[in-house]
C-alpha cells in the first residue's frame, strides 16, 4: 500500500542508521548504556551492614550489588533503612555524617510527620473511582482533571502507575488505597523522577525525626512508595523510637 499522505512517509540518513548499528554494538550486554536506555524498573532492598551505607550512598546502581538488565527491565538495588539513636553518643559526628549524605539529587525532610491526612489532596475525592477488580484505572487517572502529572514522558507516567498498582496489591501498608495519599508526588519528587536514569545514581530521601512526634500513616505510604520507584531511603531517629513500624504488614525497612 502506497500512502497517500506523504508526511507519513520516513527515511533515515547513513548516519542515522550507522547510529542504530553502534547502538546494538555498544549498548547489548556490555555493561554500557546509553542515556536513559530503559524504562521499565523493579527495586529490590539492599541488606547492608550501617557501615556499607556511606559507600553505596553515592555510587551508580549499575555498580551495585544484584543490579541486572534482563528483558528490557532493570533491577534497582535501593537502600531503606532506619537508623536508630546516636551511634557512640557523638552528636557532632552524627549530624555530619548526615551532612555528607545531602547529595545533588537527596530530599531533607525535617518535619514530623512531614504528610498528614488534612494536607490538600486534589485526587482523594476521585481516588475510589481509580480502583476496580484488583486493578488500577491508569486511563482514568490520566484522564482525571486533577492529574497534575502529565507534564512528565509518557513513559515516567506509566512506570509511575505500573508501579503503583504493585505496591497496592502488596499491602504492604495497613489501610493502603482508604485515603488516596498513593496519588501525591510531590513537585519536586516529580522532577527526580523525570531525570531518574535507572543505569546511575538513583534520587534520595533523607528523613531526619528528631523530635519525639508520631509518624504519619502517609509518610509510611509516601516512603515505602517512593523506595518502590527506586528511591534510596534514609530515617534517622536518635531517640531509637518507633518511626513507620507500626504500619508496615511486614518488616521491610532495614534497622540500623
Amino acid at each position: 500500500h502506497f500512502p497517500q499522505n506523504s508526511a507519513a512517509v520516513q527515511t533515515g540518513t547513513v548516519a542515522y542508521h550507522a547510529e542504530r548499528d553502534l547502538d546494538t554494538l555498544l549498548y547489548q550486554d556490555t555493561g554500557m548504556y546509553r542515556e536513559q536506555q530503559y524504562t521499565k524498573a523493579r527495586a529490590i532492598v539492599l541488606q547492608t551492614t550501617y557501615e556499607e551505607i556511606s559507600i553505596l550512598w553515592d555510587q551508580e546502581l549499575k555498580y551495585r550489588p544484584s543490579f541486572e538488565t534482563a528483558n528490557g527491565e532493570v533491577t534497582l538495588p535501593t537502600i531503606f533503612a532506619k537508623v536508630s539513636g546516636v551511634k557512640n553518643s557523638d552528636a557532632i559526628g552524627y549530624w555530619s555524617s548526615i551532612r555528607q549524605l545531602l547529595t545533588e539529587d537527596t530530599i531533607l525532610i525535617d518535619r514530623v510527620p512531614h504528610i498528614s491526612r488534612q494536607d490538600d489532596n486534589p485526587l482523594k475525592p476521585y481516588a475510589t473511582q481509580f480502583w476496580r477488580n484488583n486493578r488500577l484505572q491508569k486511563t482514568a487517572i490520566k484522564r482525571c482533571p486533577a492529574y497534575q502529572y502529565n507534564l512528565l514522558r509518557e513513559s515516567v507516567q506509566d512506570y509511575i502507575l505500573d508501579n503503583l498498582e504493585q505496591f497496592i496489591n502488596s499491602r504492604i501498608i495497613k489501610g493502603t488505597f482508604e485515603n488516596g495519599t498513593e496519588y501525591i508526588i510531590a513537585k519536586d519528587v516529580q522532577q527526580l523522577l523525570h531525570k531518574f536514569d535507572f543505569t546511575k545514581k538513583n534520587p534520595k530521601v533523607v528523613y531526619v525525626a528528631a523530635e519525639d512526634k508520631s509518624f504519619s500513616q502517609e509518610d509510611a505510604i509516601t516512603m515505602t512508595f517512593l523506595n518502590r520507584l527506586g528511591f534510596d531511603v534514609l530515617v534517622f531517629v536518635p531517640t531509637g523510637y518507633q518511626c513507620f513500624e507500626q504500619y508496615f504488614q511486614n518488616p521491610i525497612c532495614m534497622e540500623h
